[in-house]
């Protein structure tokens, strides 16, 4: 069996295969047909190295496993305390244009892939703060892309959870609430949007009406164990 951490590496890749496959075809350099065919492809593999992926969670130790799910769950876990103040810091005082590792000789599109991979890297080594960063940068790029408007909308939402500070809160729920209207058929838009509004009791409507979304959408394994307690409150089962 591959080593998880090349099996997280290869994902990445891929996602990011599929931004540059979005971006080629924005620009006129990969026709429709291509592009299906190429995301296709890359779709199906990212579903199977997720299952592979799957494959190492019984050999976790419970404690920790259960950690690492109440951040994705609730987003006020030991992780986020300890990188709050950083977290902090990089949503307020970061200012338009400033780049920790920026590379003028780079395209945008190499740009947007360089730092999508050094988000997912961060992401899956627990530094949220420089996870945030990367992906802040990225929607200065393109402030459309929608791994980078659900990311920084979720992570940003989790962090002022945690400190209480309602302008970023609902600067995180505007970014998830906007990764819908440009990314409608991603299942991790209606997934991370669906559990803000489930947090909040007079939403419990939209919660539910978001997660049976989220479910005609094909979600991956990874996303339903996520989604997993919030489908059981809401009596949702996927087909």
């Amino acid at each position: 069996m591959r080593a998880k951490e090349i099996i997280i590496d290869e994902i990445a890749l891929r996602r990011a295969s599929i931004e540059d496959a979005h971006q080629e075809h924005l620009n006129g350099d990969l026709s429709e047909g291509a592009l299906t065919s190429l995301v296709a492809r890359d779709e199906r593999a990212i579903s199977e190295l997720e299952n592979e992926l799957s494959t190492f969670e019984p050999v976790a130790h419970g404690p920790v496993r259960k950690r690492r799910r109440s951040l994705l769950v609730i987003g006020v876990t030991c992780l986020l305390l300890a990188a709050l103040g950083s977290v902090v810091a990089a949503i307020s005082l970061r200012q338009p244009g400033s780049s920790s590792t920026g590379n003028i000789s780079l395209s945008h599109s190499q740009r947007i892939h360089q730092l999508s991979l050094e988000a997912e890297a961060d992401l899956a080594a627990g530094n949220v703060s420089a996870a945030l960063s990367a992906y802040q940068q990225v929607l200065q790029i393109a402030p459309k892309n929608p791994e980078a408007l659900i990311q920084t909308g979720w992570l940003t939402f989790s962090a002022a959870s945690t400190t209480k500070e309602p302008k970023l809160l609902a600067r995180g729920i505007a970014l998830l609430a906007e990764s819908i209207s440009v990314a409608p058929l991603n299942p991790a838009a209606h997934l991370y949007y669906g559990i803000v509004a489930a947090s909040t009791p007079r939403d419990q409507t939209l919660a539910k009406e978001q997660f049976k979304l989220f479910l005609r959408l094909h979600p991956s394994t990874t996303q339903l164990a996520i989604a997993r307690p919030f489908l059981l409150k809401y009596q949702l089962s996927a087909k």
